[in-house]
C-alpha cells in the first residue's frame, strides 16, 4: 500500500497543532516559574545579601525585633534608628561602673554615674558620658551640652572622647567618617532628692545614615 504525501493543508494543521501544545507547556512551565511573584518579580528573604536582592522584592522578617518589617539595610536614604534608656543609682563616694548604651560601627558609647561628694553619706550625682573608638580607623565627632559651645575634633583608635553633665541637661553627638553619618541626641536626668540619695538616669537615640 502505497501512502501519499500530505498535502500542504495537512503539514500546516499538524505544525499548529504541535506548536499549540508546545506552547501550553511553556506556558505551564513560566507560570510555575513565576508563581508567586509580583510583576515578574520574585522575593528574596529578609537574611538575603543586597547583592542578592538586587533587581527582587524583599520580604519582611519572620522573627525576632523586626518581625514584619523590612530590615534597614535595603531602604535607601533611610536612617537606621536605635534607642537607649538605663537608669542608674548612686553609690556614696564611688565613682560607679561604665554601662555601654549601645556599640555602633565607630565603637562604643557609655555613659556612669558618680558621686561628686567627697562626704560620707552625702550623695551629689554628676554624669560621665565617654565614647571610645574601638576601631581601625580615625572619624570626625562634634559634641555639644545644651545650647553651650560645642567641641569639634579627630578620634583616632584606641582613644576615648569623655564629658561630664554635673545638673540635668540634653546633649548631642555627631560622628563621620567617608559617607557613614551618626547622630546621637540624649538627655541626662539627675536626682537627689534627699542628701544621702542620688540618680541617674540617661535616655536618647541614634541614628545612623548610610
Amino acid at each position: 500500500m502505497r501512502i501519499g504525501r500530505p498535502s500542504p493543508a495537512l503539514v500546516i494543521a499538524i505544525f499548529a497543532l504541535v506548536m499549540s501544545t508546545t506552547g501550553s507547556a511553556m506556558a505551564a512551565v513560566n507560570f510555575a516559574r513565576n508563581a508567586g511573584a509580583v510583576d515578574r518579580k520574585s522575593a528574596v528573604g529578609a537574611g538575603s545579601s543586597t547583592n542578592r536582592a538586587a533587581g527582587k522584592l524583599v520580604a519582611t522578617a519572620r522573627g525576632g525585633a523586626n518581625k514584619g518589617k523590612i530590615p534597614w539595610k535595603f531602604l535607601a536614604d533611610v536612617p537606621k534608628v536605635d534607642s537607649f534608656a538605663v537608669p542608674f543609682q548612686v553609690q556614696d563616694n564611688a565613682a560607679g561602673a561604665s554601662t555601654v548604651l549601645n556599640s555602633t560601627s565607630f565603637g562604643r558609647f557609655e555613659a556612669s554615674c558618680q558621686d561628686q561628694s567627697t562626704r560620707t553619706g552625702v550623695e551629689d550625682p554628676r554624669t560621665v558620658i565617654t565614647f571610645s573608638n574601638s576601631t581601625a580607623l580615625p572619624f570626625n565627632f562634634a559634641r555639644r551640652v545644651g545650647n553651650g559651645n560645642g567641641t569639634v575634633g579627630l578620634l583616632v583608635p584606641g582613644t576615648v572622647d569623655r564629658f561630664t553633665i554635673n545638673g540635668s541637661n540634653t546633649f548631642e553627638y555627631q560622628l563621620q567618617r567617608a559617607e557613614t553619618l551618626v547622630l546621637i541626641q540624649g538627655a541626662v536626668r539627675q536626682d537627689r532628692p534627699d542628701p544621702a540619695n542620688g540618680a541617674c538616669f540617661v535616655w536618647g537615640t541614634i541614628e545612623t545614615y548610610r
